[in-house]
């Protein structure tokens, strides 16, 4: 079968695909200006490479639609006498409140536009969007599925609400704390006091479930471009990790204003809240979808994966940056955090308005039934400290900086560790080992006295934290004890 694919009333290409829902062929190209960038080759809209296209515009559709492991959404397929989310998007012409593209049946051409079918002016169905989010009776073949909830893609339950003409992303949380949506309203009322762009979240308790609400970033004149599309068809570093320094090029490329400083910011948010999920389909990019000039990098959303979702208090207590997750750059908090040049935006952080957002987060957690007093206790306590950390980092990221520029050499980075355990007030094993870890990493030939001396504990502790890290697997000693060294092995 074949359509066409639109930009609002804009043919872009028209495309042929057999009943498994593979393109098989792209039979014309109607307008390359208007190719969303991720079928873009080399960071420009290019229709050369026939097989890429099809390859590029199946991925698109792809990422576009709900995905299978989604809870309940096999189910809701049966239910509907629909095969696939493929087969369910086109119900609805695959269109998305996240853009402007849609796709037409070719023998439907000139019969349905865009002004009466998009979900930005138009009512739409919510059975979907509320099977999918709750316990609500199961739909059955006669049931409406034009919906944007088609082509929200991502784990967790959500669907789309319509409030006072407003459209507004409405999500669930998990497990039994349900705490994404709490995460949710912590991330954007942390950015709302650093001046980081984000999208606004409200909490909703209804019974004992939470849920947050966000108004959409777009509208029928701006389209959100994840990372996904603009780094796509650039090498990852060792087949998993993006590489910071080509995304900025690939940005300033593209002519995408204040890229770098903006992403920065994304990732300082990120490590106070110990995200573990900034994907490259949660990071994204506005652009005009009528003038295509690009607006900018897209306020802060889903940053629900944070926060030690799952975790118990006493792990809580017990976390490190150096094993916290993190994407999409490093694996973990601090290795992410000291391979980005955090130091570029130093000027630009007035960490004053967190002064008491511990009070804030304390009264927020309060009557949240689904979360003991030792969890709410640990939560704050760890927001206290990874704000006191980011603080510290990110002084000692910008004296390196200094001391490098007038000393063509590195600043001994173990020295944040010791200020960071200094302002804590304790220094517990767990981190006794992480900071003799760094050290260790910094300069293998380290003896223990030398360790000793430069973190400020004492031999005793330091001999211990070796101990431990021997035990672990990740050091182990070459050579005698005076004229060896440490191996590093993960």
């Amino acid at each position: 079968m074949e359509y066409v694919f639109y930009k609002k009333n804009i043919p872009i290409l028209q495309f042929e695909e057999d009943e498994a829902h593979y393109i098989t062929a792209i039979k014309k190209v109607f307008n390359v200006l208007h190719l969303p960038p991720h079928l873009f080759t080399d960071g420009k809209a290019s229709a050369e490479n026939e097989y890429g296209l099809c390859q590029k515009l199946e991925d698109f559709f792809y990422h576009r639609i709900i995905p299978y492991y989604r809870k309940g959404f096999r189910e809701m397929l049966s239910e509907l006498g629909i095969h696939s989310g493929e087969e369910l998007a086109k119900k609805s012409f695959y269109l998305s409140l996240s853009d402007q593209y849609w796709v037409c049946p070719l023998d439907q051409v000139g019969k349905i536009w865009w002004d009466d079918i998009n979900f930005f002016t138009n009512e739409y169905d919510s059975a979907i969007g509320l099977r999918l989010m709750s316990a609500s009776g199961a739909l059955n073949k006669n049931s409406s599925s034009y919906s944007p909830d088609t082509t929200t893609g991502g784990e967790l339950p959500k669907r789309w609400v319509r409030r006072d003409g407003i459209n507004y992303l409405e999500k669930a949380g998990t497990g039994t704390e349900q705490l994404e949506p709490v995460n949710e309203v912590l991330a954007s009322e942390i950015c709302r006091r650093l001046k980081i762009s984000c999208v606004p979240y409200t909490l909703e308790i209804r019974g004992e479930d939470y849920f947050c609400l966000c108004p959409d970033i777009v509208d029928q004149s701006v389209e959100m471009v994840p990372l996904d599309s603009i780094y796509q068809d650039i090498p990852l570093k060792d087949g998993v990790k993006y590489d910071f320094s080509k995304l900025v090029e690939r940005c300033n490329a593209l002519g995408i204003p204040n890229a770098e400083t903006d992403l920065l910011k994304i990732f300082l948010l990120d490590f106070i809240i110990a995200n573990v999920d900034r994907h490259s389909y949660n990071i994204s990019f506005l652009r005009n979808s009528d003038t295509l000039e690009w607006i900018g990098v897209a306020p802060v959303y889903d940053s629900g994966k944070s926060m030690f979702v799952n975790k118990l208090d006493f792990e809580i207590e017990a976390s490190s940056s150096f094993r916290i997750g993190a994407k999409p750059f490093e694996e973990t908090q601090a290795e992410q955090f000291k391979i980005l040049p955090m130091e570029r935006i130093s000027h630009l952080v007035d960490f004053s308005p967190l002064n008491d957002i511990a009070k804030w987060y304390r009264s927020f957690l309060a009557p949240l039934r689904r979360l003991t007093d030792a969890k709410k206790t640990a939560l704050v306590n760890a927001l206290e400290e990874r704000i006191n950390e980011a603080k510290i980092l990110l002084a000692q990221k910008q004296n390196e900086k200094q001391y490098s520029l007038k000393h063509d050499e590195p600043l001994y980075v173990g020295e944040y560790e010791v200020e960071l355990e200094k302002n804590k007030g304790r220094k517990s094993k767990a981190k006794s080992t992480e900071i003799v870890f760094t050290s260790l990493v910094q300069d293998p030939r380290q003896t223990k006295e030398l360790i000793s001396q430069r973190l400020g504990i004492s031999r005793a502790t330091v001999t211990r934290a070796l101990q431990r890290l021997c035990a672990e697997g990740r050091i182990r000693r070459v050579g005698s004890n005076k004229k060896g060294s440490w191996e590093i092995l993960r």
